[in-house]
């Protein structure tokens, strides 16, 4: 039997290739063991050849069905990511309500950007410092990662940071470097930016002034103030220049799946685990990014990346707003249906369905993800997929040539041919759906 498609699963290469090099993402999955402070990072994300399915759960949609060995060697996939699930509502944390009439801040660059303090790398310490902080997380009340931020509105309490540094805790302090501490709440965070709005009650907070990246030059100083590995380095200050801008770089997940292609800043300031969510700094004291990974292999120093800040912005004042992101200059993430397939035949052998009427050709789904949208539109374990979007599926490889022209978040229409409990008749469906990102 030839394999069948996981157009959500993945499994590692069974050549044992790997990427030679990754991407880190600094700061999220900052860990202390229990024996003593020992402090380790876990997350990685592995750059590698570019796959198009990913891996996923699925679940059978009716309790009578007979589930198929998922874990099949044979198995392949077309996919994509769940979303980010929801943070505890326990009360861990204090509620924090949106007000309706909120006023969302502006971001404005800042009117000094013509400033030059190269020649005073103290004076930007001392101004931008203050505005900067270390957000640790927590898990089931044990410190579980730490990363950066820097507040964006001193009258709203808001404190930006990576999605990836808060997305696994359920409590989060914001620790400044003078030792004030506040509980936060997470305004609103996404996955596919990797941007995230804290919430503090505080006031007074100096905030950071706004520069333009969308002026800046390869060759430019900049400094990175941030967290790096531990709390006793808190307020640490590297410095470097800009190394490339609107660097196109693909983010892949641990199997070597492209998830989504981010557009950032290239630097060479020291990034380090616990840098994340910090700002990139330009020589007037502005706020030009945001640090968020660094390319690092054995063969070379770490390479860093920042999100620039002109196009952060317009997502820090959606996620205090409470809107749909949407499409970004940041960020285009992959698609994914939420579907496991086989060729035709080969799935009705595996399932051992005798069909007693005509079907078409195309892939029979064998899973589906309980949470994905082509699931909630409608779309079944067991139907025969034939289109694709006004493209004629016929096998996996001509689904996943459909798939690959998509991006999260465009709307299909795809036909299926569903049979009817008995197998002597079946009917054709269109169901249509946004494609989920992939993860």
């Amino acid at each position: 039997m030839s394999e069948f498609n996981d157009f959500n699963n993945q499994t590692p290469p069974s050549n044992g290739n790997r990427p030679d090099y990754t991407y880190n993402w600094n700061g999220s999955e900052h860990n202390k063991n229990s024996g003593g402070g020992k402090i380790w990072v876990i997350v990685a994300i592995i750059l590698g050849a570019v796959a198009l399915l990913a891996f996923g759960v699925a679940f059978a949609r009716q309790a009578d069905e007979y589930y198929g060995d998922s874990s099949d060697p044979a198995s392949y996939a077309v996919s994509g990511e769940p979303s980010m699930p929801d943070m505890p509502d326990d009360g861990s944390r204090p509620d924090f309500s949106r007000d309706p009439n909120v006023s969302v801040p502006e971001f404005d660059p800042a009117d000094d950007a013509y400033l030059d303090l190269s020649t005073d790398l103290s004076a930007i310490y001392e101004e931008c410092s203050p505005s900067c902080c270390t957000v640790e997380v927590s898990v089931n009340g044990i410190l579980y990662s730490i990363g950066s931020g820097f507040v964006i509105d001193s009258e709203g309490g808001y404190i930006a940071t990576n999605h990836h540094v808060i997305e696994s805790g359920d409590d989060i302090t914001v620790r400044f470097y003078n030792g004030d501490e506040y509980e936060a709440v997470v305004v609103g965070s996404d996955a596919t930016t990797d941007l995230a709005v804290l919430h503090v009650e505080a006031e007074g907070l100096p905030q950071v002034s706004f520069g333009d990246s969308t002026t800046v030059k390869i060759g430019e100083g900049v400094v990175a103030i941030g967290t790096p590995f531990d709390l006793s380095l808190a307020g640490t200050m590297t410095t470097g220049i800009i190394s490339g801008i609107a660097r196109d770089i693909e983010i892949t997940n641990d199997y070597g799946k492209v998830i989504k292609t981010m557009t950032l800043l290239q630097t060479d300031c020291s990034i380090n685990p616990g840098n994340s969510g910090g700002p990139l700094i330009d020589m007037a004291g502005n706020v030009i990014g945001i640090t968020s990974m660094k390319l690092v292999d054995e063969e070379f120093e770490g390479i860093g990346f920042a999100i620039p800040i002109s196009s952060a912005v317009d997502i820090f004042r959606k996620l205090i707003a409470g809107e749909s992101i949407g499409d970004s200059d940041i960020a285009v993430a992959a698609p994914k249906i939420g579907i496991t397939v086989y060729d035709v035949e080969d799935g009705l052998e595996y399932f051992r369905m005798k069909p007693l009427c005509e079907y078409p050709e195309g892939v029979l789904i064998a899973d589906i993800e309980f949470n994905c949208s082509a699931y909630a539109a409608g779309m079944s374990r067991y139907d025969i997929i034939t289109d694709f979007d006004g493209t004629a599926v016929t096998d996996r490889d001509s689904l996943s040539n459909a798939l690959s022209g998509y991006r999260a978040g465009d709307t299909v229409s795809v036909t299926v041919f569903r049979f009817n409990r008995t197998l002597t008749s079946g009917e054709y469906v269109v169901i249509e759906f946004k494609l989920d990102p992939a993860e």
